[in-house]
């Protein structure tokens, strides 16, 4: 017969042997037919689980995606193999953990002695303004073109206006109020998120005809 106690001397019962849950020397005892007995010591461990911090990553803007495997994002953790999944269950591997889209994943953190959490990371992609432009009214010279006119952006997002002369939005456009050349420009909407968006705009200044 079995039993299991908190001392050497078999004198405090174990109260859940079946349930250890602090690590310490506990003793087992084996009592035969005889009436003899022994009794063991025996050791048992309890690891704590390992900290993993987890910080979400900034929001991009689309199509951008994010990089979960960048060290800010489990920055003051402990050490140990760090592995990225879909389900809070680690069952299902994340493909590309260092390109994903909005969403939120699993971040699981194993250490040398086999011991793992798991923690929720979020992924904030946040989509594009939508930018509509209703190219102006053709002008005769010497009249020019106001290209910040509401009319123009009708039917956008709200958010900040600019105006430029390229498509990379790196040269601002002078005078966006009085265009007075023909050509193509570019209006730029930026919203609350950072996000920004550049679309064309067409100004069309006709020449006056030759009269002789």
């Amino acid at each position: 017969t079995l039993s299991y106690w908190a001392d050497a001397l078999a004198t405090i019962p174990l109260g859940a042997p079946a349930a250890i849950g602090t690590s310490g020397t506990y003793y087992i005892q084996l009592v035969d037919a005889n009436g003899c007995s022994v009794i063991q010591a025996v050791n048992v461990t309890i690891n704590p689980l390992p900290n993993l911090v987890i910080t979400d990553p900034a929001a991009v803007c689309s199509p951008n995606t994010v990089d979960l495997t960048a060290g800010a994002v489990t920055a003051g953790s402990d050490a140990g193999t760090l592995s990225y999944w879909t389900d809070a269950t680690a069952t299902t591997p994340l493909v590309t953990p260092s390109a994903v889209g909005a969403g939120t994943y699993y971040i699981q953190l194993v250490d040398a002695n086999g011991c793992s959490v798991i923690e929720p990371v979020t992924v904030t992609v946040n989509p594009l303004p939508n930018l509509f432009i209703i190219d102006p009214a053709a002008v005769c010279l010497p009249n020019t073109v106001d290209i910040t006119a509401g009319a123009v952006t009708a039917g956008s997002d709200a958010g900040t206006l600019s105006y430029w002369t390229d498509a990379t939005a790196m040269t601002p456009l002078g005078s966006p109020n009085a265009v007075a050349t023909t050509g193509t420009y570019y209006i730029q909407l930026t919203d609350g998120n950072g996000c920004s968006v550049v679309m064309p705009v067409v100004v069309t200044i006709n020449a006056l005809p030759n009269l002789v």
